[in-house]
């Protein structure tokens, strides 16, 4: 009797033979963070104002540039890698549903090298800056976000890697692309600078490519000109917040005469050290007002500030509030690295004196070494000394044997005092560690110590954007080609993370106004106040599978499979399928 076929072996068996006969089901999985980024582009008009603003033929583009940028934008959304590759763009949709993304026909194989190159090249003489400014600013109105004349500017390092080729630029505004120094301490990156205007909230609404190793400094007064010649911030005044090199004389008459206010934080060098003087006085005077407990976005511990406030006038003749900040936490840590480095040295000093040299010279590099360490300790002091010991060996008596003759032995060993506290040099590193600077012209009626704090502790949206926007990007060579193409290339993908901060913005806001927060998390958790990251993780869990014309939902993970109605609804998102 034959023994019955395996039901895998005939489920395969019927697979092999639809193979050979050319049966085929098409489908395709479109991740529905996609759908989502298209639809905001809609809602943004993103399309309609690029293919208005770029010279472009209808009769010769089989896909508008409006269209070529949007697939360019959507493409980190379809990459969730460690590296995000700008090349073989058609590649990246070739299983997609391409009429969930785009409102006109635009099939993969039209969106080819040579069309998006085109296209980088118009966007750039376009003024792609002022292009994204303008659609930023659209977000308050599509999404109802209110808008507050409180921005943050700062930069990064981007590097794309790919083959760059030498060729002379013909627009001055272009970044030159140069060797820099990475912050990981990689030598020699190619790189721009992109630098990055953003509300409270995070939302950029300024990008700008710059020359790789452009000094914060320029770039700061050059944005300030930008600010003060663009609506509303034109009509509306702002303040603008940004880090320490921001405060220089010229950066300051400028604010001043764009009648901007502004929060820094005051360099160790500026105005003849006026940072050190006042932060001298408010530790002599001993008169610190509370600010109280403060939690930063993200940290689960409270941090508790002091504060000494001074009014002087500092380079570019500004009248400015300089507070004296001294953190509790901040005291902390240091306290602890300080025991730490005692509990090192004690170890130091058990492991060296407890060891006899027999040789001078061995005992003489010891204890050089030792010297040598406890120079490196700021604040402990230890007198190191070389001590000579002779001691007396006499041989045992064996039984029937004459005794042998004692042997003198002589040794060195390392003696070591008590460590002592550099008081001097333990105060003065304990204030650099505990205390800052806040420098600013906002009134103290407007913005109280606490407020200008808040102020400032907010410039780490900015920073969390760039953590988002430099992951490893490896872009095709024909992009690279001119300095310009970077310079719109970096533009459309701080497009991306316009509507990554979008995203965040509306998740949060819908999480705050309910009642209980939504079981999201993993393990059936609550979710609250989530990152970017963490929303796109979940995000990425679900996309629309279209087949025979028709769609429906898929998640890959089981357990979230029920989360998706809440995730539409805290994303304002609403799709027939």
């Amino acid at each position: 009797m034959p023994r019955p076929v395996p039901t895998r072996s005939r489920a395969l068996n019927t697979i092999i033979q639809q193979a050979g006969k050319n049966k085929r089901i098409t489908a395709s999985q479109t991740p529905l963070i996609a759908i989502v980024v298209a639809s905001y582009l809609d809602r943004l008009g993103f399309v309609e104002y690029i293919d208005s603003m770029l010279t472009w033929d209808p009769a010769q583009w089989r896909v508008s540039p409006g269209n070529l940028a949007k697939a360019m934008v959507i493409v980190p959304f379809i990459q969730s890698g460690p590296r995000l590759p700008i090349y073989s763009i058609p590649e990246h949709y070739q299983q997609m549903d391409m009429d969930l993304l785009f409102t006109t026909e635009v099939r993969p194989e039209w969106l080819t090298r040579d069309a998006i190159s085109c296209m980088l090249d118009r966007f750039f003489a376009a003024n792609c800056e002022n292009i994204f400014t303008t659609l930023a600013l659209r977000v308050y109105t599509a999404f109802s976000i209110p808008f507050t004349p409180v921005l943050h500017g700062d930069t990064t390092s981007i590097s794309l890697y790919g083959a760059y080729e030498e060729e002379d630029t013909t627009d001055p505004v272009a970044p030159s692309i140069c060797a820099g120094y990475s912050k990981d301490g990689n030598r020699g990156l190619l790189q721009v600078m992109l630098g990055q205007v953003c509300d409270q909230f995070g939302i950029p609404l300024v990008t700008t490519v710059r020359d790789g190793n452009e000094a914060d400094c320029t770039w700061n007064a050059a944005v300030i000109q930008t600010l003060a010649e663009l609506n509303p911030f034109a009509e509306t005044g702002i303040t603008y917040i940004a880090d320490a090199k921001l405060a220089t004389g010229p950066n300051l008459r400028k604010l001043m005469e764009k009648n901007f206010q502004f929060v820094t934080r005051c360099p160790a060098n500026f105005s003849n050290k006026v940072a050190a003087r006042v932060t001298r006085t408010a530790y002599e005077t001993d008169a610190w007002r509370p600010v109280g407990p403060y939690r930063e976005d993200g940290e689960t511990g409270l941090e508790t500030y002091d504060v000494h406030e001074f009014s002087q006038e500092v380079d570019g003749g500004t009248v400015c509030r300089l507070l004296v900040f001294r953190s509790s936490r901040r005291r902390e840590e240091f306290e602890t690295q300080v025991q730490v480095d005692l509990d090192e040295i004690e170890s130091l000093l058990e492991a060296v004196t407890n060891r006899r040299f027999a040789c001078e010279i061995d005992a003489d590099r010891a204890l050089d070494e030792a010297k040598k360490d406890l120079r490196n300790r700021q604040f402990w002091r230890v007198d190191l000394s070389l001590d000579t010991v002779v001691t007396e060996k006499r041989s045992r008596v064996r039984p029937g044997k004459n005794p042998r003759p004692s042997v003198t032995v002589t040794e060195w060993v390392i003696r070591a005092g008590q460590p002592q506290l550099d008081e001097d040099a333990y105060m003065a590193e304990r204030r650099k560690a505990e205390s800052f600077v806040l420098m600013t012209n906002v009134p103290e009626d407007r913005a109280p110590a606490r407020e200008v704090l808040r102020l400032y502790k907010e410039q780490k949206r900015v920073e969390d954007n760039f953590s988002v926007i430099k992951r490893p990007m490896m872009v095709d060579t024909l992009y690279l080609k001119k300095p310009e193409r970077i310079t719109a290339l970096v533009t459309l993908l701080a497009f991306s993370l316009l509507i990554q901060v979008v995203i965040r913005v509306l998740v949060r806001r819908n999480l705050d106004v309910m009642e209980k927060p939504p079981c999201l998390d993993h393990g059936c958790k609550p979710l609250v106040r989530p990152g970017l990251k963490k929303i796109l993780r979940f995000l990425g869990y679900h996309s629309v599978i279209t087949m025979g014309g028709e769609r429906w939902f898929w998640c890959i993970s089981p357990d979230h499979e029920k989360d998706l109605e809440v995730w539409l609804r805290l994303l304002e998102f609403v799709l027939d399928v």
